[in-house]
Formats: structure tokens, C-alpha cells, sequence
């Protein structure tokens, strides 16, 4: 995988098709809250909580003063800080918040959102390790394979997955070809800056782009993505195209 590393968004079809089940699901039973809360959980209880904690990880390096090293030491600390805790709560409940905002939409969209939003979460991860230095740890494998044109490959097998699914789902989601193709343009957009962001933060933090770094831009690009999401579909309404 780290020789293919553009490749990632696939393990994102994979978690999103499971995200996207769940709360489609739960969102027949349970209130909008929590369906979406569900949906998260069963991806990170599929990856362990991972990128949970190097969320929490970068919070504490970031929050910490001194020196990069100093910072890349609270990064590397087994406690968490209060740097740690509130990047979780306030990221994780965007993400909750953020995929509740969606519940009134058609049964299609309420599989294929949680879904986009771990593809393009994946692809923010691949343009993170693109543009930063490699730490020396199992997180500098994917990074010191992510140069060339990795983030670009990635961004277009995204891009490919989001509108081949929009196409399908098109009769049932109520959106035209012309959404497909912009949802998918400003989605792959925005996670790839936001990866780049986060990968220049952590280069001026830290010095490296380690797989804390890694798994805090997955967790990161998720909520902003599906902010964005709803922006694009409103601008989209309001045109009525």
C-alpha cells in the first residue's frame, strides 16, 4: 500500500460503504444524532481508533510551546493533554453534527454521504504525506512514497469514485449531472487543501509529517468536507441548475 499509496481511497470506498449502511440504517430507527454517531463509530472501531488518536496527538503537539522538538515530544507523549481532548471533542462532534444535518435527504444520499466523506477524507490524508517531510517512524513509510504525482492520481481516482457512484444513485438522489460533476470538483477541491494545510502546519510544528499527522488530517478533512458539501448543494439549489 505504501508503494501505491494514491491508491488510499479505496480503503475509503470500503470504510464509507460501511459508514454509509450504518447510517442509513440507524437513521429508520434512531434520531439523526444517533444515526451519525454510529456511523462514526463503526469506522473507527474498524480501524481501531487510529486516527482518533493521532488527532489527539497533534492537538497536544500543536497546543505545546518550545521548540519543534519539544512540541513533536508532547506529540509523541502516551498522556493526553487538554490540547488532545479538545481537538477530539471538537472535531468528532463537527463530524456527528456536520452528517445529522443530512438526515432529511432522500435514502440514496444518506448512503452515499457518509461514504463521499470517507473517500475524500482518505484523499486529504494522501495530499497531506504529498507535500511533508518524512518522519522516521511507520508513518514516514507513507509519506517518503507519497512525492511525484501521488496526490494528483489521488485525487482523480476520488474524484472517479464520487461520480461514478452519483451517476448510479442519480435517479435516487435527485441530483443532475451537473451536481455530480461540481459536488465532486469542490469536494476533491477542498480535502486536497486541506491536507496540504495541515501537512505545512505540521512542517512548521514538528519538522516532519509522521502518521499522527496523518491520521489527525483524516479525522480533520471529514467534518470539513461535509460543511462544504452542504454550502455546495445550497449554492447548487439557489442557482437551480
Amino acid at each position: 500500500m505504501a508503494h501505491r499509496f494514491w491508491s488510499v481511497p479505496i480503503v475509503g470506498l470500503f470504510f464509507g460503504c460501511v459508514a454509509g449502511l450504518a447510517f442509513l440504517l440507524a437513521d429508520q430507527v434512531f434520531s439523526s444524532l444517533v444515526a451519525a454517531l454510529l456511523a462514526l463509530l463503526f469506522v473507527h472501531g474498524l480501524n481501531r481508533f487510529l486516527h482518533v488518536d493521532g488527532l489527539s496527538d497533534l492537538g497536544d503537539g500543536l497546543l505545546a510551546g518550545g521548540s519543534k522538538e519539544k512540541k513533536l515530544a508532547a506529540m509523541k507523549d502516551s498522556r493526553s493533554g487538554a490540547g488532545g481532548i479538545a481537538y477530539l471533542f471538537f472535531f468528532e462532534s463537527l463530524s456527528v453534527l456536520a452528517l445529522a444535518m443530512f438526515a432529511d435527504q432522500p435514502l440514496a444520499l444518506l448512503f452515499l454521504i457518509p461514504l463521499m466523506a470517507e473517500v475524500l477524507a482518505k484523499n486529504a490524508l494522501v495530499a497531506c504525506a504529498s507535500v511533508g517531510k518524512p518522519s522516521e517512524g511507520m508513518g514516514g513509510i507513507f509519506v517518503r512514497n507519497a512525492k511525484g504525482g501521488t496526490a494528483f492520481a489521488s485525487a482523480v481516482l476520488s474524484f472517479f469514485i464520487i461520480s461514478v457512484l452519483g451517476y448510479f444513485l442519480k435517479p435516487y438522489s435527485g441530483w443532475s449531472d451537473i451536481w455530480v460533476v461540481v459536488i465532486g470538483l469542490s469536494l476533491v477541491l477542498v480535502s486536497s487543501l486541506v491536507g496540504a494545510v495541515l501537512a505545512k502546519l505540521a512542517m512548521r510544528s514538528f519538522g516532519i509529517v509522521n502518521g499522527d499527522v496523518l491520521g489527525a488530517t483524516n479525522e480533520i478533512a471529514r467534518p470539513i468536507v461535509l460543511m462544504t458539501l452542504v454550502l455546495v448543494i445550497r449554492c447548487l439549489e439557489s442557482v437551480r441548475w
